[in-house]
């Protein structure tokens, strides 16, 4: 009996097909495969005979309809949940839809296509090839943070020296915003509003 594989498309149509032609190839040889994409994926995938079934996401706003979706996966069975965790952005909905949907096992492939179940052991692979690699959290803080590191020394003294550099920076504006408040009160006395008796 072939085995009942959920592929949730969270990639643009060439690296799904590509993930689909691995996952048949390489670990799920007799597998009867649905897809689970947005409707705007969904052209590509229309009459194709090797896959079951086509689900489509319900709206974004819609959240009667993605519980019912869920409760249909729950009562389908999958005996495995692929994703395609790439690093590709827009996706971050349907990834995190898919680490809830009911199966037995997920599988997860990287932006390489390279795929393993989901365990811990491979998700400490995935995390360090990521921060390795200055994706792991794509351009914001976190690359802030560990580009100064691929600079060696001087860079990893830079970043060390930040907390340092930011208390003289703030102790400096301090000094002239009391300095200024000094000079324009220069007896030190406060000032009172209201008459005096």
């Amino acid at each position: 009996m072939a085995e009942r594989v959920l592929l949730i498309c969270t990639a643009a149509a060439p690296k799904v097909n590509r993930a689909l032609q691995v996952l048949r190839e390489k670990v799920v040889r007799d597998a009867s495969v649905d897809l689970l994409c947005t409707l705007t994926d969904l052209p590509p995938f229309e009459g194709r005979g090797d896959l079951q079934q086509r689900i489509v996401f319900p709206p974004r706003s819609d959240w009667k309809e993605a519980l019912r979706l869920w409760a249909r996966l729950f009562r389908e069975r999958y005996e495995v949940v692929a994703i395609l965790w790439c690093l590709e952005p827009g996706r971050l909905r349907a990834k995190l839809f898919a680490l809830i949907c009911p199966g037995r096992r997920m599988l997860v492939f990287n932006e390489n296509l390279d795929c393993d179940y989901l365990s811990l052991r491979f998700l400490a692979r995935l995390v360090r090839a990521r921060v390795l690699a200055g994706t792991l959290m794509g351009h914001g803080v976190w690359r802030a943070i560990t580009a100064p590191l691929a600079t060696g020394t001087l860079g990893l003294l830079h970043l060390l020296l930040f907390p340092c550099r930011l208390a003289v920076l703030v102790a400096m504006v301090a000094a002239l915003f009391l300095s200024s408040r000094f000079r324009s009160n220069p007896s030190g006395t406060a000032r009172t509003s209201g008459m005096e008796s």
